[in-house]
């Protein structure tokens, strides 16, 4: 296994092969994240913002030269009225069922957390669906806590 930064020429491997069965995943969770109609083509030009983007990094973990699993992670600074510093965002984490259990979370976020640490983050913050209980129990065993409750409301339906 080996875990490194995605290149230019695999996003669409990326796609067909990680973030749209993640994708799924997260909609097969919570009616929340279903995906819109045709949401590859804007996925394709996201990940290729995101490889030109300086406070992101996208890794992927490769096991005989298959892409297995990725993450990405972007760096940030704190609102000045935080005394803490800059902080990482964990955007999405995602191992191919095929390679689950073998330690390829667990080798992403090392990767993901040694590169906030080298831009002088001081957190690493994520956000795991209340039913993602398999992420929750990986996320606990790095020592992440819980801090907040995210909560949502769908608008529009005001009775006047």
């Amino acid at each position: 296994m080996n875990v490194r930064p995605l290149r230019a020429d695999e996003i669409d491997r990326l796609i067909d092969d990680l973030w749209l069965p993640f994708a799924r995943e997260m909609a097969d969770l919570d009616a929340y994240n279903e995906l819109a109609a045709d949401v590859r083509a804007d996925a394709y030009s996201y990940r290729q913002a995101k490889l030109s983007d300086e406070s992101t990094a996208i890794f992927v973990a490769t096991v005989d030269d298959e892409l297995a699993g990725y993450v990405r992670v972007t760096a940030d600074q704190t609102p000045p009225v935080f005394a803490r510093g800059p902080e990482a965002t964990i955007g999405e984490v995602y191992v191919a069922p095929s390679h689950r259990g073998d330690s390829l979370a667990t080798a992403l976020l090392d990767r993901a957390e040694s590169w906030a640490e080298d831009r002088g983050c001081e957190y690493a913050t994520l956000s795991v669906n209340e039913r993602n209980e398999t992420a929750q129990a990986v996320y606990d065993a790095r020592e992440y806590s819980l801090r907040r409750y995210k909560m949502d409301k769908r608008l529009g339906s005001r009775v006047d």
